[in-house]
């Protein structure tokens, strides 16, 4: 083996030991995922409805949804607010 062999091979193990760590990572974060759903409560009063749409707002504002989830969303607990007086 010369020097390039070595160079093929250490490079090929450091890409392995990331790929290992980002398949955990991401295995880490859905697990996470599913564990946080469960925590979440559906908004029963006008002040958790409330609070849930300006959640909303800054979701939007940082990027995490879109225009159109946005809408849909604010349609939806806009409507469940009304409902609620």
């Amino acid at each position: 083996m010369n020097v390039s062999d070595w160079l093929e091979l250490g490079a090929g193990f450091g890409m392995g030991i990331t790929m290992s760590r980002a398949l955990s990572d991401s295995f880490l974060n859905a697990m996470d995922a599913r564990a946080s759903l469960g925590a979440i409560a559906v908004p029963q009063t006008r002040q958790e409805i409330q609070t849930l749409l300006d959640k909303f707002d800054a979701r939007l504002a940082n990027g995490e949804i879109s225009e159109t989830l946005f809408l849909e969303l604010i349609a939806k607990w806009q409507a469940r607010l009304q409902n609620s007086l």
